[in-house]
């Protein structure tokens, strides 16, 4: 149970960073040398269980996202999730952090 808390404790420090590398890859600078290490961190952290979560298209469930911004659409026939502003996290099954989004419920 302490190794568990311990590691979430250190990779809750590093989701600033993979936050940084989100936001690098959306703007296209991370390439070469640079996403290969990137890819890597995912890797290693991987395999420590950590998983991303929250997709535009993503029914929404207010257990693992947070809804920043709420819309109507006629696109859409359940609350689902139209844009992403911050990927969530499980570390196994636990929720480390929720995803920030913004949400169109259907008209």
């Amino acid at each position: 149970m302490q190794a568990e808390q311990a590691t979430g404790l250190v990779i809750s420090a590093l989701l600033p960073v993979l936050d940084d590398l989100d936001r690098a890859r959306e703007h296209g600078d991370l390439v070469g040398p640079f996403a290969a290490v990137s890819e890597q961190l995912v890797a290693a952290l991987g395999k420590f269980g950590l998983t991303a979560f929250g997709e535009k298209g993503d029914p929404f469930d207010p257990t693992r996202h947070e809804a920043v911004a709420h819309r109507t659409s006629s696109e859409v026939t359940e609350p689902t999730c139209v844009e992403v502003m911050r990927r969530g996290y499980l570390l196994g099954d636990r929720l480390l952090r929720a995803a920030l989004v913004a949400v169109a419920d259907p008209e």
